[in-house]
């Protein structure tokens, strides 16, 4: 097992989940992701540190948000409150793993075990996809929650973005959220933890 408070570069890069979410590129209107204020590494700043720690800028390299451990699963966080661009994700997605797996030591067959990805995402400004869409229905976040509904009944969840490749590849679990979805996800994970 491994234990993120044991590498100094995380423990000093390290925020609230909402801190970490905020959404600020229209100054006046702020927005965050989540309001859970539990602690997470910010793994902006971390990515920062080991770029500019071998002489480069940060540009050389793309990161997720934040990361964050819950008993022995560690979880990759992406939040995005605009549209997804896959493209962005994937980067982000390995240019992370790359640098986690450095720090600490540890290789693909780890994070395939080990660790899980959830990107949340803005259920207004990412539709489902048309493949789901079934005639001419209107695309809203209400029909989102009801394909959520009857995924999560089927056992099966549903994954966009063309993320579910990582899935038993790289990550043991790969989730997309809408905000609402994440804070019951992780207080659900809290809880198992607890007991």
């Amino acid at each position: 097992m491994i234990d993120l408070n044991s590498f100094p570069i995380f423990t000093e890069n390290k925020a609230t989940l909402k801190e970490i979410s905020k959404d600020d590129s229209d100054y006046k209107n702020i927005r965050y992701m989540t309001e859970l204020l539990k602690e997470a590494v910010s793994f902006d700043l971390v990515k920062r540190h080991y770029v500019n720690g071998l002489g480069l800028s940060e540009e050389v390299a793309a990161s997720v948000d934040a990361v964050v451990q819950i008993g022995e699963t560690v979880v990759f966080i992406e939040f995005k409150n605009g549209k997804v661009n896959n493209r962005n994700v994937k980067d982000k997605i390995r240019d992370s793993l790359l640098i986690f797996n450095d720090i600490t030591g540890k290789n693909i067959a780890y994070t395939r075990e080990k660790v899980e990805l959830v990107v949340v995402y803005n259920c207004e400004k990412n539709p489902l996809p048309n493949q789901l869409k079934k005639g001419k229905t209107q695309e809203s976040p209400s029909r989102t929650a009801i394909s959520d509904y009857f995924t999560a009944k089927g056992q099966k969840e549903l994954i966009l973005f063309d993320l579910e490749r990582y899935e038993n590849l790289y990550f043991g679990r790969v989730h997309t959220y809408s905000p609402e979805r994440f804070e019951a996800y992780l207080n659900g994970e809290l809880n198992r933890e607890l007991h």
